[in-house]
């Protein structure tokens, strides 16, 4: 499996609708969007040895360097690009992290950084939009601003499952993913990934590609 595989060739438009009797996921949807909680989530731990021990040999921000290789894989899968908006189904061309961050008072807030398929020029951004943050991250994304993946890290403590807090509105189509605290597991370096989403526009295959294309970008540091 490579990243190349998964890829989509983009074009000039940022997102593409579909129309609902055309969508392949059409039944699926129907099935889940009315139930009271229509979301799943899944833990497992990522193989991040090659990728740490390069953060740590070149003294860069290991949360920036991940959280691009996470970014660049959901942009790799439709299913996680895929919103309900309106009643429309709309694929958007790229998807950009709506990420926490601690302020000085130990209050996190929200920072979005536009996602730039490069890996210096994106953790380039990264370390500006946190520095700005500091003063006071905000608590709202923008108002119907959908082309986000929401993302937490708890460098804290590792985990084997988390919960969200559930705003009562549906449809809540953007994906939630959080990971923790790695951990060494024989000669390797784990982190535990969880990754919640939409029944209606994804399935286990899905997440069971992104997990592989992150452990990809792992190892090619090797």
């Amino acid at each position: 499996m490579t990243i190349s595989k998964y890829l989509r060739k983009r074009d000039e438009q940022q997102m593409q609708t579909i129309a609902y009797d055309e969508w392949k996921r059409k039944r699926h949807y129907e099935l889940f969007k009315d139930y009271e909680n229509p979301r799943f989530s899944l833990t497992a731990n990522v193989d991040v040895t090659w990728l740490l021990a390069f953060a740590k040999r070149e003294q860069r921000s290991f949360f920036s360097l991940f959280l691009f290789h996470v970014v660049r894989s959901l942009n790799a899968i439709p299913e996680f690009k895929t919103r309900i908006r309106d009643g429309e189904i709309v694929i958007h061309d790229v998807i950009h992290p709506s990420y926490t961050v601690l302020d000085k008072d130990e209050l996190f807030g929200f920072v979005t950084t536009t996602f730039i398929d490069d890996r210096e020029r994106f953790c380039t951004a990264v370390a500006m939009d946190l520095d700005k943050a500091k003063a006071g991250a905000s608590l709202t994304d923008i108002p119907g601003k959908d082309d986000l993946v929401y993302v937490s890290a708890l460098p804290w403590l590792s985990f084997s499952g988390i919960t969200h807090p559930r705003a009562a509105r549906h449809p809540d189509t953007i994906p939630l993913i959080t990971w923790g605290k790695y951990f060494p597991m024989g000669d390797k370096m784990m982190i535990p990934l969880a990754v919640d989403h939409h029944h209606g526009l994804a399935d286990g295959i899905h997440v069971g590609r992104l997990f592989a294309l992150i452990a990809e970008s792992s190892r090619s540091y090797r």
